[in-house]
């Protein structure tokens, strides 16, 4: 009786083990995946913004701001863990960018103020002339 009593337990710990290397090989892949997504977000928000900007948005300040982003979300959970990242604040840049283009028109100001919310949600200070 103890005899089958090993085998069983042999068993299930050999199940857990690899059900245990399962779970963490799909936990690395999902990091990854969320990782290429947020970086190609990033991306393609930052072509239609570049792409509908009128005059008064500096082009470069476009990319500066969308590579902080990007390079803040491929750091991903550890810029989250160190309050690099504001998880709060770009959902809030996401619903304001929404409530502004609902006219499907960006004006200056807009892209200016989206701007600005992106990089406090990363954590990046500008310097005012």
């Amino acid at each position: 009786m103890s005899n089958q009593k090993g085998k069983w337990t042999r068993h299930i710990s050999k199940g857990l083990t690899v059900l245990l290397i399962f779970m963490v090989c799909l936990a690395v892949l999902q990091w990854f995946i969320i990782k290429e997504l947020f970086g190609f977000g990033a991306d393609m928000v930052k072509d239609a913004l570049m792409k509908q900007a009128p005059e008064g948005v500096d082009r470069y300040y476009i990319e500066g701001t969308f590579e902080r982003v990007k390079t803040a979300g491929q750091q991903l959970p550890f810029s989250f863990l160190t309050g690099r990242i504001s998880l709060r604040k770009i959902r809030a840049v996401g619903n304001y960018a929404i409530e502004a283009n609902a006219d499907e028109f960006w004006d200056a100001e807009e892209i200016n103020t989206l701007l600005r919310m992106m990089n406090a949600s990363v954590g990046f200070k500008e310097e005012f002339e």
